[in-house]
């Protein structure tokens, strides 16, 4: 399946940092994962996020060993410097967050790739975004879009689980990637208006912008 994301090439570099670092520090969470779970944390209306800490999580709350002082200054400048101020910067601007884009899927197993990659990209999100709380105050905008992701993350896992059918041709497969990428619309406009209304509610509390100097 080919991966056709749009970003710049400076953010196509950066990426490849990224996967490259996730990869040599044996990570089990992807960059599709990290930048949802990374804009959630940066979206966030609680007032304690802590990228350091964000990142720590990837590793569940320690990072990794490393041979040397300038390994740990390249994690932490890739990861902070580079990913979370990228994706801090797009708050308030008119660039969307993107999820990540497919095309080429001609198969059973591609499009079930497809589901899981949009179930892991909204609850790594909703995951940054509610930074281990039960719950949290927010406007009815907000809590109604949370409740389209929470509902979409749902169905595409429903959709990774529902057993292969070996004999299934190529125009159902288009037909329901049709429907799935349907879905993926829907679940990228909820996002930017959860990132974008909450952004309006922590300018509106006089929060500081969580881009890092």
């Amino acid at each position: 399946m080919e991966n056709t994301p749009k970003p710049s090439t400076l953010a196509n570099a950066l990426y490849a940092d990224v996967r490259r670092l996730l990869k040599k520090y044996k990570c089990e969470f992807g960059l599709h994962q990290v930048r949802a779970q990374f804009m959630g944390a940066i979206a966030s209306p609680v007032t304690t996020v802590n990228p350091m800490q964000e990142l720590s999580s990837l590793w569940h709350g320690a990072l990794p060993k490393m041979k040397s002082s300038e390994s740990a200054e390249e994690l932490v400048r890739v990861m902070t410097m580079g990913l979370w101020n990228k994706l801090a910067s797009q708050i308030g601007t008119e660039r969307p967050f993107e999820l990540t884009k497919y095309s080429g899927i001609n198969s059973d197993a591609e499009l079930r790739y497809f589901a899981q990659v949009k179930c892991d990209e909204l609850e790594s999100f909703l995951t940054g975004y509610f930074q281990g709380e039960g719950s949290l105050t927010l406007t009815t905008e907000i809590d109604e879009s949370i409740g389209i992701l929470e509902d979409l993350a749902g169905m595409f896992a429903g959709i990774v689980q529902i057993p292969a059918k070996s004999n299934e041709s190529e125009r159902e497969i288009r037909l329901l990637m049709k429907e799935l990428q349907k879905l993926a619309e829907i679940a990228e406009t909820e996002l930017n208006l959860v990132i974008q209304n909450t952004a309006e509610m922590r300018r509106y509390g006089g929060d500081p912008s969580r881009t890092l100097q």
